[in-house]
């Protein structure tokens, strides 16, 4: 036998023993769920397999695969407590093709007409439930067709039956189409009379008041996936959920978790994610919440507060959570998007887009440190980021926001009608300029005035950020008010569009000698036509120093402020900006041959994020052609 030949065998075997045993390291075995035809005394083949995912998870091992076949599987509180490792991942996926929905609502109130609801107070037609349920905590729901219509979950029956319908600090008020969950008999009580103030804004739904003949998805205050403290090296793809205050709920120590491709739609939290758990990463998720347009921010934050339950976000990150990213997301219509309010670190939230959000795109907490903001589109959004304040950072100056485009140009209902006036004064700003309740608010937000430690810098560079006549009468939000700083960590803003759509200032109380922000590079432009408001407002050298307004950029530049600013940074500030239009298109391109172009000043190299090009705001001139 020739040599050559005998070589090429042995050398053929070894690969091929090799090639299995590396399967048989990265791989475990394939196991199905079919909410149809399956039976969880099934040996969990595809041939055979199991009916529910709550019974078919506890068994898994690392690196086997459990494939979800298309359906609606009913379930809720399913907890995973599996380990994988590094190389051999738990996979709990969608069988190719087709799309698994883990529902945990109560389907009965789906199906008109249903006999699942009897009059409870025929003059207000309120319903109650025929049956009881018990530990139910809250409930929440949306109505219509396509359940494109959030209830408001009221905390107290006499607001769900008032008659009054107008802002009221104090007494009962019914906002709109609701329910309530009464403990006592653990029955849900139902009204879904459209109000005043929804058809004042042109919305009727729905239209039929009486619940048996208008679908209803509702549910409790409960999860339906919890993530324990062990489980570890979980990959979640493909699986759609609905129908729990959290979709997911990741307890402190979990790791190493993968969620992507998922349709989310919970309750007040959408997805929770616990002190300490860490190594996460959200790709692809989509949340589509309906936050009514006819609930006004004062309903939810302030007087009695009755629509406090819409107070919630689509990702809440507490404590010290950390090594988490948010790519590739959709949030739509929510309260919040994001809230990290504490500690946490190495967070990176990027090529993301929200749509609508009623009140913050994202908080993040002074005592958070290494969090990367970038690439993100916040589209006809209330508020874009946030400061919350949560102590000192344990590295302060490492928060980087950059490239992404925040539109705050849309009015959202502030107030809801006050024909009494009874809005405390400090609150009438939420009536609006126009007094219909609709108000702006700015691209960079703050919450509680105090509890920042020492201080908390951002480096906000390279976005393209649009607002309105802020109802607090601030700027955009960019400037650094808060009184304390670190020395040699200024909040630096660099190479931004800023548009000012209204006759309102574009920046506010400014220190530009203090050492606690610089400003260079950006574009300002106020796109109303013979503007009255100044173009600065209350810009000083120091804190408790005398302010100057200016009506220009170039005013300021030729004052006695810009030549103190160069105290802290050398060329002075906005040195290198200019007051022009950048020329957007609809997409918030800037045009190839316009300001925005070209202009930008040179940043350290170690801020991420950066491709060397000379353009301004978030996007390049589309003859750019970065990749």
């Amino acid at each position: 036998m020739n040599i050559f030949f005998i070589l090429f065998i042995v050398v053929a075997s070894l690969c091929c023993n090799y090639s299995l045993c590396k399967q048989d390291f990265a791989y475990g075995n394939f196991y199905y769920v079919d909410s149809n035809k399956g039976d969880d005394g099934n040996i969990g083949d595809l041939s055979a397999p199991w009916r529910t995912i709550k019974n078919s998870v506890s068994g898994l091992q690392p690196g086997d695969t459990l494939y979800l076949r298309g359906g609606t599987y009913y379930e809720s509180q399913i907890k995973i407590s599996n380990q994988g490792t590094k190389s051999k991942k738990i996979i709990i996926k969608n069988y190719p093709d087709e799309s698994p929905i883990i529902d945990g609502g109560y389907a009965e109130f789906r199906i008109v007409p249903n006999s699942d609801w009897e009059i409870h107070d025929a003059k207000k037609n309120i319903y109650r439930s025929v049956k009881t349920y018990s530990s139910a905590d809250y409930v929440y729901g949306y109505f219509g067709p396509d359940n494109n219509c959030r209830l408001i979950s009221y905390e107290s029956y006499h607001d769900l039956s008032a008659e009054n319908e107008d802002y009221t600090a104090v007494g009962d008020v019914y906002l709109g189409p609701g329910i309530f969950w009464n403990s006592s008999n653990e029955k849900i009580y139902i009204r879904l009379k459209p109000s005043k103030q929804q058809m004042a804004m042109g919305h009727t739904t729905p239209s039929n008041n009486d619940p048996r003949l208008t679908k209803m998805f509702i549910f409790s205050h409960h999860e339906i996936i919890i993530l324990s403290k062990k489980s570890s090296y979980i990959d979640i793809e493909g699986v759609n959920l609905r129908y729990q205050n959290n979709a997911f709920e990741f307890k402190s120590g979990s790791n190493n978790i993968l969620i992507k491709n998922s349709n989310v739609l919970g309750g007040r939290t959408h997805i929770y994610v616990n002190d300490n758990a860490h190594d996460l990463v959200f790709d692809g998720v989509k949340i589509e919440d309906s936050v009514p347009p006819w609930i006004a921010w004062t309903d939810v934050k302030r007087g009695k507060k009755p629509a406090h339950r819409f107070q919630g976000t689509a990702i809440s990150i507490e404590g010290s959570a950390h090594d988490i990213e948010i790519k590739n997301c959709i949030f739509e219509n929510t309260w919040d998007g994001i809230n990290a309010t504490s500690s946490a670190f190495d967070l990176h939230i990027h090529d993301n887009v929200f749509k609508g959000t009623r009140d913050d795109v994202v908080q993040l907490g002074s005592g958070c440190s290494d969090v990367e903001i970038n690439h993100n589109k916040m589209i006809l959004v209330s508020k874009g980021i946030s400061r919350h304040g949560s102590g000192s950072s344990p590295k302060p100056g490492t928060k980087y926001i950059h490239h992404n485009i925040i539109d705050c140009s849309k009015p959202m209902l502030g107030g809801r009608r006050d024909p009494n006036n009874l809005l405390l004064e400090k609150y009438q700003k939420y009536h609006g300029p126009n007094d219909d309740g609709m108000v702006w608010a700015r691209p960079f937000g703050s919450h509680r005035s105090g509890g920042y430690g020492g201080g908390d810098p951002w480096k906000i560079y390279h976005n393209t950020i649009i607002f309105g006549k802020e109802l607090n009468d601030r700027g955009a939000g960019h400037e650094y008010v808060l009184e304390s700083f670190y020395p040699g960590y200024p909040q630096e803003v660099y190479n931004n569009i800023i548009i000012q759509t209204m006759d309102h200032w574009l920046a506010r109380d400014c220190r530009v000698a203090d050492g606690s922000q610089i400003c260079d590079g950006n574009i300002y432009y106020r796109s109303v036509a013979g503007p009255k408001n100044y173009f600065f407002r209350s810009w000083a050298e120091r804190l408790g120093g005398s302010s100057k307004d200016f009506k220009s950029l170039s005013a300021f530049k030729s004052s006695p402020l810009f030549d103190v600013s160069r105290k802290y940074y050398a060329p002075g500030w906005e040195k290198n900006g200019t007051e022009a239009n950048p020329q957007l298109d609809k997409d918030y391109y800037p045009a190839p041959d316009g300001p925005a172009a070209t202009g930008a000043i040179p940043l350290p190299s170690s801020w991420p994020g950066q491709d060397g090009k000379k353009y301004r705001g978030a996007l390049p001139p589309k003859n750019l052609n970065i990749k």
